[in-house]
């Protein structure tokens, strides 16, 4: 990486000389390309807007491509990894991309190659639809092609624009890339993240374009500079949010042949939107939020692996990634659940009993608990609760009745659920185990040894005794000195943990 650096900053500087001493480089490289035992596969002409895929074999572990224009000056530089002695890299010209014969040099050292493409005036296999001057003089407008949408992968075809690099983008593609998806979805490549359409949404841009046969499918995309990023949640509907990675203003829609645009507002089915955390980032309070145009501010979700936040989102608008840090009053630092119950609430799944307090101690009751197994699920309800003591319009009518739809409750007997009642942490462990089951697939397989270490074993109820050992066996709750106080009432810290448990641990 550090070699790579090197020569991005040799790169950069060479760019702020004349342009001749590009080609100067380029001819001093070329002379010892007889040497060299890096390849270069043959490059195929291609259009303003298409994509250039450089690729070939060699023996080194790293190969640094650089692309000139006819001009002599660097229009692409990149060191990519090879593997099994080959390597591969892309990248897509400008739409105002000039005709002419473009060198390209792949190698390291003494070890160097080079070879020539055209790029013609032509539009070739490259999807080029008319459409209208932008108004935006930052606006960069990408084209691509059928040809450019790989084949499917586990399910998803992949269109590759992250190594278009430019804060205002349109990217258009024809419509017939859905021969190419197919069954399967679209992944949009970008440089910050990606977004992945389903077919239903590809669908949807179809009967959007109609039966206009110059209509362009098109995702707009701008990124938000740090200031606006961070401006966006600066009032008091953004307290305790910081960006933490990249944001953007997102569209999804169709350009017609006569240049009008029109926009699909909503998804049939959720889009999934992938955006890059801040290296510095601290992951577990980060999520994805969503600003509208109102500044309202509401949280998308958010899960992260090798630090990527992935969302299902059923309209495009504003998104980026934040953190949030809510401190409450009676939960210090050095609280026993302090940890979990800060990122709990950063991804929203508990909140506090107050602006400022959020009640650690205080016992949780069967609709608490029911809901904040919801919440974290992200269920919804398809009707009403079962249950003669959950009243319509009640705060927690609609997550009983999804916990009751998804088979986590099952009521006290007699049509009742007792919504108000403290939950013991036997009947928790109850709904627990069958979030985990649903979640696992599989029972979590726990015996009488799991609770035979406890001192209060024989306090379990029978018609709780499995889900308790199940409980235990899985990690999802323990005991204290020695007792597991199957009829105790769980504390809202209690709550907490036996979720972080479920959700993460």
């Amino acid at each position: 990486m550090k070699r790579k650096a090197a020569l991005l900053a040799a790169l950069a500087l060479s760019l702020a000389v004349p342009a001749a001493m590009p080609s100067a480089v380029f001819a001093a490289e070329a002379s010892i390309s007889a040497a060299a035992g890096t390849t270069i596969d043959a490059i195929a002409s291609v259009a303003p807007g298409g994509t250039v895929t450089i690729s070939g074999t060699t023996n080194a572990q790293e190969v640094i491509i650089k692309v000139l224009n006819p001009d002599g000056t660097v229009l692409f530089f990149d060191a990519v990894k090879a593997s099994e002695g080959k390597y591969r890299d892309s990248f897509a010209l400008s739409p105002n991309a000039a005709a002419g014969s473009y060198q390209v040099v792949a190698g390291q050292g003494t070890d160097v190659a080079t070879a020539t493409f055209s790029v013609t005036s032509g539009s070739g296999s490259v999807y080029i639809p008319p459409v209208a001057p932008p108004v935006d003089p930052a606006f960069q407008q990408v084209k691509f092609g059928t040809s450019d949408v790989s084949a499917p992968v586990n399910g998803v075809a992949t269109l590759d624009a992250s190594k278009v690099a430019a804060a205002n983008l349109q990217l258009l593609f024809p419509p017939a890339v859905r021969q190419t998806v197919g069954d399967n979805s679209l992944r949009i490549a970008l440089a910050g993240g990606s977004v992945t359409l389903p077919k239903e949404v590809l669908a949807a841009l179809a009967e959007l374009a109609g039966t206009d046969t110059g209509a362009g499918f098109a995702l707009n995309v701008r990124a938000l500079s740090a200031d606006e990023a961070a401006s966006a949640v600066a009032g008091a509907a953004g307290a305790g949010l910081s960006p933490q990675g990249q944001a953007y203003e997102l569209s999804l829609g169709v350009v017609l042949k006569d240049g009008t645009a029109k926009k699909l507002d909503r998804f049939a089915k959720p889009v999934q939107l992938q955006l890059r955390v801040a290296a510095n980032a601290n992951a577990r309070l980060a999520g994805i939020y969503f600003i509208s145009d109102a500044g309202a501010i509401e949280y998308a979700g958010g899960t992260v692996k090798d630090g990527v936040l992935t969302a299902g989102v059923s309209h495009f608008s504003t998104y980026g990634v934040y953190a949030y840090l809510k401190t409450y009053k009676d939960v210090p630092s050095s609280y026993w659940a302090a940890d979990v119950i800060q990122e709990l609430t950063a991804k929203h799944i508990v909140e506090g009993v107050s602006a400022d307090a959020f009640g650690p101690k205080t016992n949780v009751t069967r609709a608490e608990f029911a809901t904040m197994l919801v919440r974290a699920l992200g269920l919804q309800a398809a009707g009403a609760a079962p249950f003669s003591d959950v009243p319509a319009g009640s705060w927690y009518a609609g997550t009983v009745a999804a916990a009751y739809e998804n088979g986590i409750v099952t009521g006290t007997g007699g049509g009742k659920f007792e919504p108000s009642k403290a939950i013991t942490r036997q009947e928790m462990a109850i709904m627990i185990v069958n979030v985990y089951e649903k979640r696992s697939g599989s029972a979590a397989g726990g015996t009488a040894s799991d609770l035979a270490g406890f001192k209060d074993a024989g306090a379990v109820s029978g018609w709780a005794k499995a889900a308790v050992q199940d409980a235990i066996r899985a990690g999802l709750m323990t005991g204290s000195d020695g007792r597991f106080a199957p009829r105790s009432n769980a504390i809202r810290a209690e709550a907490a943990k036996v979720l972080y448990n479920l959700l993460f641990a």
